[in-house]
């Protein structure tokens, strides 16, 4: 085998050489070593970083618009004789319990819806009224009286056909209702016109009524009479 020979400057190069490629070796080892421990020194923290909150003068603050509420709008009723009269009761028994008032017209409304009772209501002048609330109830600007009178049209034993006579006369114009009560074994049902809490203002009530209107409507021949319905 042929051996190869360096010349004296080929020799001292390739030493140099092989010195530089090991000392690069060296420091790539060693500054591999050094970022290692670095990194084992590290301390890695994570920090929150806040809000910035920017204070601004009260001066300065740009009022905003609200819509304002709408009122609630309340509505009074008022007092309307035809549409209570349209709306009382149309049948009371003589076992019926009552509390009578004669009241002016606000009073008459304020009873009727305050009690929230079927009522009965009859005209006694222009501005006054008889309430009978069929029911227990005390009004706190006077005592209810616990009777009840009315003028009696016409008396029959059956019911529907008083009733159908009654709602004749209520569309007319006429504060008409039914009012039954025994007499031995028997069932009467009379049609009754006004309801009042004493018979002088029945009485009264009884001599303002158009009796041929009513006669001609009832089928009768002569007039009814004011009475007593409902006693204390």
């Amino acid at each position: 085998m042929a051996r190869v020979t360096l010349s004296e400057g080929q020799s001292r190069f390739l030493f140099w050489f092989i010195v530089v490629v090991f000392s690069a070796v060296i420091g790539l080892i060693s500054y591999n070593l050094y970022l290692k421990w670095k990194l084992k020194n590290v301390r890695v923290e994570i920090v929150e970083i806040k809000p910035v909150v920017i204070n601004i003068p009260e001066e300065l603050k740009i009022p905003v618009e609200t819509t304002p509420p709408t009122p609630l709008l309340v509505e009074f009723e008022e007092f309307d004789y035809e549409k209570l009269r349209n709306e009382m009761a149309d049948f009371v028994s003589e076992e019926q319990t009552v509390s009578s008032f004669v009241v002016n017209k606000d009073d008459a409304l304020r009873i009727i819806r305050r009690s929230g009772l079927p009522y009965l209501i009859s005209p006694v002048s222009t501005d006054t009224y008889s309430v009978v609330l069929l029911g227990e109830f005390e009004d706190f600007s006077q005592v209810a009286q616990k009777s009840l009178y009315g003028v009696f049209v016409i008396t029959t034993v059956s019911e529907n056909l008083s009733k159908e006579l009654s709602y004749d006369l209520r569309v007319a114009g006429y504060p008409s209702y039914v009012y039954a009560f025994s007499r031995g074994n028997i069932k009467y049902y009379s049609v009754v016109v006004g309801a009042f809490p004493t018979l002088k203002l029945a009485e009264d009530y009884f001599e303002k009524l158009d009796w041929n209107d009513i006669m001609e409507r009832m089928g009768t021949k002569k007039p009814g009479y004011a009475g007593r319905l409902i006693s204390p």
